[in-house]
C-alpha cells in the first residue's frame, strides 16, 4: 500500500511539471508573436518616414494575419532632432483556473524621423479608432 501511494504522489508530480511546461511555453510562443507584431508597425513607419495614416497601418496589420482584436496604440512626440513614434502593444493571457485575465504591455519605438507629421495628433492611433 506504501508504494503505490507513493506512486501516486510521484504522478501528481509529473503532471503539474507538465502543466506548467507547457503554459510557459505557451506564453513564450505568444509573447514572441506580439514582439514581431511591434516591430512590423516599426518597420512601417519607418518605411514611410511617419507618412500615413492609421488606417494603412490598421490593414498591414491585418494583411499580416494579425486579429482586429490585438490591441496597440501608436503615439507620435517630437523631438529637437525630429519625431519620434512609441508602439505599444498589449497582450491578453487569459487564466482559467484562476479566472483572471492578464494584460502585458510591449513598448517601443522608431528612430528619429527628420520628416513626418508636424502635428502630433495626427498620428495617435489606438484600437478604439477602429
Amino acid at each position: 500500500m506504501r508504494e503505490s501511494i507513493g506512486g501516486l504522489f510521484l504522478i501528481k508530480i509529473v503532471l503539474i511539471f507538465l502543466v506548467v511546461y507547457i503554459g510557459f511555453m505557451a506564453i513564450v510562443i505568444n509573447y514572441g508573436k506580439f514582439f514581431r507584431y511591434k516591430n512590423a508597425i516599426i518597420n512601417k513607419i519607418e518605411q514611410n518616414e511617419g507618412y500615413g495614416t492609421c488606417e494603412d497601418i490598421r490593414n498591414m496589420v491585418l494583411s499580416t494575419g494579425y486579429s482586429a482584436g490585438d490591441r496597440y496604440k501608436i503615439i507620435a512626440t517630437s523631438n529637437a532632432r525630429g519625431m519620434i513614434y512609441k508602439v505599444k502593444i498589449y497582450i491578453t493571457f487569459s487564466l482559467p483556473l484562476v479566472r483572471s485575465k492578464v494584460e502585458i504591455p510591449i513598448t517601443g519605438e522608431t528612430r528619429i524621423i527628420e520628416t513626418g507629421y508636424n502635428n502630433l495628433e495626427e498620428l495617435t492611433c489606438t484600437q478604439s479608432d477602429y
